[in-house]
């Protein structure tokens, strides 16, 4: 994803150094990350308003959060959960005078980034009342789970999302040609391994799984659309090879009906 660094003049919302876990290595490109994700995909590609009810399912360390500080406004509100206890308590602390942003921990089970939990992805229910949301974002997060947990969370997605409300969700999609690019070892991800024997679902690092997780495209849309959604959109990224415009992962833009 291409775009201008965006001048940084207050820095009380980017974390130290060693929370930038989110494939950004400096206070400028955790600011890059977040402006040109919300200028250049959120707003005039998905159509977030600064009303919107926001939910930023797998915030992180706040990259996104921190970028629409100057976008969202009343009665837009901003909802943040994350697996990864520390990124929340941090978050948390420095976003306490701005009312319209909150975040919560969910103490959900990956090996990656959240080993301790016990709580099954399969099982969580998210927190939120039914209908509570507008558009969300899953950016980075469907790229770290299985198969049967990426399902079940769409079906959650669902149930919080109003009828009409709008999803951005990144992936790394298996499709004949990211297959054909992967088996010319063009991938920068490098997704050899089938997961638990399954061929629609491979991973770069059998140890842990949930490092780099790719999907298989049809199953993907099978997945969207038992939960309600209808596919509006996707952009193919450059993960295995391909050339792209907006970056590593695919994105996704998808409506619930």
């Amino acid at each position: 994803m291409s775009s201008q660094s965006a001048a940084i003049t207050d820095t009380s919302l980017i974390p130290p150094v060693e929370m930038l876990y989110d494939g950004s290595s400096s206070a400028q490109q955790f600011v890059d990350f977040g402006e040109g994700f919300v200028h250049h995909i959120l707003i005039p590609r998905a159509g977030l308003q600064p009303t919107d009810a926001f939910f930023d399912l797998g915030c992180g360390n706040g990259s996104v959060a921190r970028a629409l500080t100057s976008y969202l406004q009343p009665p837009g509100s901003y909802e943040g959960l994350d697996i990864h206890g520390g990124s929340v308590a941090w978050l948390k602390q420095h976003y306490q005078s701005r009312p319209l942003f909150r975040f919560t921990h969910a103490n959900v089970y990956n090996k990656m980034y959240n080993p301790d939990a016990t709580m099954r992805a399969a099982e969580y229910r998210l927190p939120y009342a039914d209908s509570a949301f507008s558009m969300a974002l899953l950016k980075s997060v469907f790229t770290h789970m299985h198969p049967k947990d990426v399902r079940h969370y769409l079906k959650e997605l669902s149930r919080v999302m109003r009828p009409g409300s709008r999803a951005v969700i990144t992936y790394f999609l298996l499709n004949d040609e990211s297959r054909a690019l992967v088996a010319q070892n063009r991938d920068e991800v490098k997704m050899k391994v089938d997961w638990d024997g399954d061929p629609l679902c491979r991973v770069a690092n059998l140890e842990v799984p949930e490092h780099a997780t790719a999907h298989d495209e049809g199953r993907i849309r099978t997945f969207t659309a038992e939960a309600g959604f209808t596919v509006n959109e996707i952009t193919f990224g450059n993960w295995c090879g391909r050339p792209a415009l907006l970056g590593l992962q695919d994105v996704m833009i998808i409506t619930k009906g």
